[in-house]
């Protein structure tokens, strides 16, 4: 089925790349912006059946403030949420995506029967309201929020006591936190090896879209 699509991603080469794969896939590309306030003005003009929008839009509003407001002007719009994490909050940003969002791993754009699966997905879901998430091996849904913040603060190099002044904790039960983080995640804890360590490593590996070192 072909759809009417409206790009929203601030690299221009990666913009002009998703318009032409969209375009020989049989849809329309009603519009194309490098920024939050570009794909507004065009959402409002060409109302899209669905947007593919980049997490990281450089300076200003991001991916997921372009989404949450595109949701509002159109409700029922499919969002196609593309980044290099694996999840969101990896980045800090813990507000929820506007229900119906799709989430894809840019490097699984190589794969045309994948993102073709995506848009139908994403205005499918956009219609229904219903969140799913394309891509990862599950290994951080079982997470919660506080723990990928804590995950992300060890690998920008916080201390233990720096992040419980952060996230209002004891610093004891930053201690505890860490302990259940390389359980959870199933990491190679033992004396030899430093958990800050093991948790940065998973934390970048995740980033990158990679598997997470286990040895």
């Amino acid at each position: 089925m072909s759809y009417r699509i409206l790009v929203v991603e601030d690299d221009g080469f990666t913009r002009m790349l998703l318009g032409s794969q969209l375009r020989e896939l049989g849809h329309h590309v009603v519009g194309e912006a490098a920024n939050s306030a570009e794909g507004m003005a065009s959402a409002k003009v060409n109302k899209p059946d669905a947007i593919v929008v980049d997490l990281d839009l450089g300076e200003g509003p991001s991916g997921v403030d372009f989404a949450l407001g595109a949701r509002r002007l159109q409700p029922n719009v499919g969002i196609l949420l593309l980044t290099s994490y694996v999840d969101v909050r990896l980045i800090g940003d813990f507000r929820p995506l506007p229900p119906g969002t799709v989430f894809m791993v840019k490097r699984s754009l190589t794969n045309v029967e994948a993102f073709e699966s995506a848009i139908d997905m994403a205005v499918e879901s956009g219609s229904r309201h219903a969140f799913e998430k394309l891509h990862g091996d599950g290994s951080l849904d079982k997470l919660r929020d506080g723990q990928i913040e804590i995950m992300r603060l060890i690998a920008c190099g916080y201390t233990n006591s720096e992040i419980a002044s952060q996230r209002f904790l004891r610093e004891a039960s930053v201690g505890k936190a860490i302990a259940r983080l390389i359980k959870q995640l199933n990491l190679p804890a033992g004396s030899e090896r430093n958990p800050r360590v093991l948790i940065t490593q998973a934390y970048f590996a995740l980033i990158a879209g990679s598997a997470i070192p286990r040895g």
